[in-house]
């Protein structure tokens, strides 16, 4: 993905938003694991990634879903994630949300941050096929929101 230029506001693509991928790798088989009270389970093999954002000033990720499983941690700065309904909250270290949020699903969001944030972001997609330009992220018709 690499850095992102900045955009026009309102398009699909990523507004001042910088990644960095870690690993990304497939686990072989399905994953079940319950344990210390947290259980987690995959019926199939899946797609793993882990990944490093930076939102910028006025800041926008552009309208988009992910497959499976999306797992993030801000470590600084404050992220607002608005989903498609319009609702939204707001997620950084000290905040009333906390600093962890998890998606997944079809219903299209967007995060989006003024100030600025780093975030650390762990993904887990089904495990379809080779790898395209739609397993960790699928983009999505822009949403208008008051």
């Amino acid at each position: 993905m690499g850095t992102l230029a900045a955009v026009a506001l309102g398009e699909l693509p990523p507004v001042n938003v910088a990644s960095t991928i870690f690993a990304s790798a497939a686990t072989l088989d399905a994953v079940h694991l319950n344990s210390d009270r947290v259980k987690f389970q995959t019926k199939d093999p899946t797609y793993v990634r882990v990944q490093k954002l930076v939102f910028g000033e006025n800041s926008r990720s552009g309208w988009h879903h992910h497959p499976g499983i999306v797992i993030v941690a801000v470590e600084q700065g404050a992220l607002t994630l608005t989903h498609s309904d319009c609702s939204s909250k707001t997620y950084g270290p000290g905040l009333a949300n906390g600093a962890v949020f998890v998606e997944g699903g079809d219903d299209p969001g967007q995060a989006s941050s003024v100030g600025g944030a780093t975030l650390y972001v762990t993904y887990v997609a089904p495990n379809d096929g080779p790898v395209t330009s739609t397993t960790f992220r699928t983009e999505d018709t822009p949403i208008s929101c008051p």
